[in-house]
């Protein structure tokens, strides 16, 4: 979405009237405040850790499921997903540590900083477009599962999962082209601009009716997989796409709606846009370092007792279990639906 690379722009030069006092940058006026460089350093380096552990936990995803688990339906989806969030995750670590090069005083020439923001915003955002719509796209895809069960195991096409992924790659790269393009260079690239604002609406009401789809979608797979006797149904990917959901809506939507009322100024300060760069990142990172470790909390757990490889735990969460009991869940599910 339009506002990260804004703000890390606004970064990069604070407002000429800006002063140091007493460890803080204020205005003349002292109505404007920029974080304390501990603050700055703290956020910082808590959101390495996570993207740390995030980029760690998502190559071990992209290695395990690319490599030693044959591919099914949902694998596709989980493995695209994985390398989304890495791209993500990549882009966020050189970017804070560019921050941190130039706040400590490390000289960086003009060309480098344009080059550097330019490209890690592109793929910042490139990452995190298709990672939201991949994870809105397999949680969908478990409730047609869900609700469908004989249309999903008899007329499902054989290669929809990787079409599917393949046209929401595509759909980011044009979001994203349209954002950095259009709102960030070339004529446009004044976020105020009327082209600008039009290109923020598009994306919003897109962000929002992929937030909506994941809801209804969620809402739809807990209580159709309730109604049905957990012995015909496996629970642990459904747990696991439920958590990844819960935890993007929670982690990612606020920071997203406080950029919102950046933009269109319903709040506007330095200082929230100086904290809104720091949050959002660190927001954004933990939603995408958080499903290597959902993935290993939900095929650990057994009677509340962990055990067995990672390999063997990602085994057991994405199993395909649409040769298992198929025609037992089907009737089940039939005679649920005409009670």
């Amino acid at each position: 979405m339009p506002g990260v690379t804004p703000a890390l722009a606004g970064l990069s030069t604070a407002p000429s009237n800006v002063t140091n006092a007493d460890g803080f940058n204020v205005t003349d006026a002292g109505s404007i405040a920029v974080p304390r460089t501990e603050i700055i350093f703290g956020l910082s380096f808590l959101t390495l850790l996570i993207v740390f552990c995030g980029l760690l936990g998502n190559g071990i995803v992209i290695w395990f499921l690319g490599f030693r688990i044959p591919k099914n339906k949902f694998t596709v989806y989980i493995l695209n997903l994985a390398v989304a969030d890495f791209l993500f995750l990549i882009s966020v670590w050189v970017l804070l540590v560019y921050l941190l090069f130039k706040h400590f005083g490390h000289p960086i020439s003009a060309a480098d900083k344009r080059n550097i923001t330019t490209a890690m915003g592109l793929l910042s955002d490139f990452g995190f477009n298709a990672g939201i719509y991949l994870l809105m796209a397999v949680s969908f895809e478990r409730c047609l599962c869900a609700l469908y069960p004989i249309w999903y195991r008899c007329r499902r096409p054989t290669h929809q999962s990787g079409m599917v992924c393949a046209l929401l790659w595509a759909l980011s790269c044009l979001v994203t082209g349209l954002e950095q393009f259009i709102c960030n260079g070339g004529e446009y690239k004044e976020p105020g601009s009327e082209p600008c604002t039009a290109v923020y609406l598009f994306t919003s009401t897109l962000f929002l009716a992929v937030i909506v789809l994941m809801i209804l979608s969620s809402l739809t797979l807990i209580i159709t997989i309730q109604q049905v006797s957990e012995q015909y149904y496996s629970s642990k990917l459904y747990i696991a796409i439920v958590a990844s959901v819960v935890v993007f809506l929670v982690s990612v939507v606020p920071a997203r709606l406080l950029g919102l009322l950046l933009y269109f100024k319903v709040l506007s300060s330095y200082f929230l846009m100086f904290y809104f760069f720091l949050v959002i990142n660190f927001c954004s990172s933990v939603n995408c370092a958080a499903n290597p470790f959902i993935y290993l909390l939900v095929g650990s757990l057994k009677k509340w007792r962990f055990g067995g490889s990672f390999l063997a735990v990602l085994q057991r969460v994405f199993k395909d279990e649409s040769g298992t009991s198929g025609q037992e869940r089907e009737t089940t599910l039939n005679q649920t639906y005409l009670r």
